[in-house]
């Protein structure tokens, strides 16, 4: 009996030195985190953001609302003023805070932003790391960069697309675009069969958004080969953007298939031709818009509705051009205590990846499996997309376009005169 009770006092005492250096170093461990959290900026962090629809929140507050309750939960002392960008003129009042002051702490950033207000902006090399860095897409990373600098995190991607009200083809005996792919001449004949403009209630085929900053046009004027620029040089010219710009002139004049709105440079108004009055079969838009739809749908307020690529013409592929990463940025401050707690905040917002598929984004971390067919239609559409050009004018180019376009229309001019003008113009 003596004999095993020394033996248990051995044991005993084996265990304690074997596990007393693991408690110590756990001890440590969490005494070095609390001293860590200890050392940790408390204080007030303002953020900007656009509204997040999702099939569950018509506001587009929650997503966000939820991640700051979440966030200052975790670090007390910490206090997020956030507040919300309206929807129709957010962009230009985040302009005038770059350009008057008034910028907040984080705001929304994407590959124009960056290029334009890069001085203003954060690197973010430092706090990111190999190991976070190559959990992006690399195309996400890329886009939020410049010059080998990453100046945002991203939160998802985005592009334009066309939304089909699914009822009005069904009913006029319209195939759907297989898998979303359709030519031009499958396209312009939906259009067609679908347009009544002489109708007690007139319907057309199709809407797009033509104001300024907006990049919806530029999916039909690539179409058959045309480019925005190459080279770093405009170029918009020549028989494929001739080609090109004489189908949508002919889709509003010779046709008649595009809804009169869509010139009105209105996008809200556009939207309402849609989803409300349901007179227009399909909308050019960009991607994210698919949760605003998916909403209206559940509240059984929507037709049901498809996801279409822009049609393809000589160039045999549905390009288009967009910002296509939606991220968010940091003001540059010299404060390292802050920005720490700033990075750890956006990188909080945007690691829920299965929650950016609800908002209507494309995932932009590695290895998220998208299993609805809309958002593999998108999620394909990405990858048809080509970014902006990095020119100081292109902004003006780009909306001196979108004006000279619409004056075509109206004005009934060749597409040869219209690509001229611009050209002239561009060249001035």
């Amino acid at each position: 009996m003596k004999k095993a009770f020394t033996w248990f006092l051995y044991l005993l005492i084996f265990l304690f030195l074997a596990y007393w250096p693991f408690y110590m170093n756990s001890h440590k461990k969490a005494e070095l985190e609390r001293k860590i959290e200890d050392e940790s900026f408390r204080g007030i962090i303002t953020f900007w953001d656009f509204p997040h629809p999702s099939e569950d929140d018509s506001t587009g507050l929650e997503f966000v609302k939820k991640k700051i309750q979440a966030f200052q939960y975790k670090y007390p002392g910490v206090v997020i003023d956030f507040e919300p960008l309206p929807v129709e003129d957010g962009r230009k009042k985040l302009e005038e805070a770059f350009s008057k002051g008034g910028l907040p702490d984080i705001f929304p950033v994407d590959f124009e932003v960056i290029r334009k207000y890069k001085d203003f902006l954060q690197p973010l090399e430092k706090f990111i790391g190999r190991e976070n860095k190559d959990a992006y897409e690399d195309e996400a990373v890329r886009v939020l960069s410049f010059e080998k600098e990453v100046y945002g995190l991203p939160l998802g991607f985005y592009t334009y697309v066309i939304f089909i009200n699914r009822e009005i083809f069904e009913e006029k005996e319209i195939d759907l675009p297989e898998k979303g792919y359709w030519n031009y001449e499958e396209f312009l004949n939906a259009m067609m069969k679908v347009t009544e403009k002489d109708a007690k209630t007139p319907t057309y085929g199709l809407g797009i958004p033509l104001f300024n900053g907006s990049y919806s046009l530029w999916g039909f004027l690539m179409l058959d080969g045309g480019k925005a620029y190459d080279k770093g040089k405009y170029a918009f010219f020549g028989p494929q953007a001739i080609s090109s710009l004489q189908k949508v002139l002919d889709m509003a004049g010779r046709y008649s298939v595009i809804n009169p709105v869509s010139l009105e440079g209105d996008r809200k108004k556009l939207w309402d031709e849609f989803t409300l009055y349901k007179n227009t079969a399909a909308l050019v838009e960009e991607s994210y818009k698919i949760a605003e739809l998916s909403n209206l749908f559940k509240k059984s307020k929507l037709f049901e509705f498809d996801v279409a690529f822009y049609p393809t013409g000589e160039s045999g592929i549905p390009l288009t051009i967009s910002p296509k990463v939606y991220g968010y940025g940091i003001k540059r401050d010299e404060d390292l205590k802050k920005l720490e707690m700033e990075y750890r905040f956006i990188k909080f917002i945007v690691q829920d990846q299965e929650g950016v598929l609800k908002l209507g984004y494309v995932p932009t971390k590695k290895g998220i499996e998208i299993g609805e067919e809309k958002m593999k239609k998108i999620e394909e559409a990405v990858k048809y997309t080509e970014l902006p050009p990095l020119w100081d004018k292109w902004e003006k180019v780009n909306n001196l376009v979108i004006e000279r376009v619409k004056e075509g229309i109206k004005e009934g001019k060749s597409a040869y005169e219209v690509i001229e003008g611009i050209k002239k113009e561009v060249g001035e």
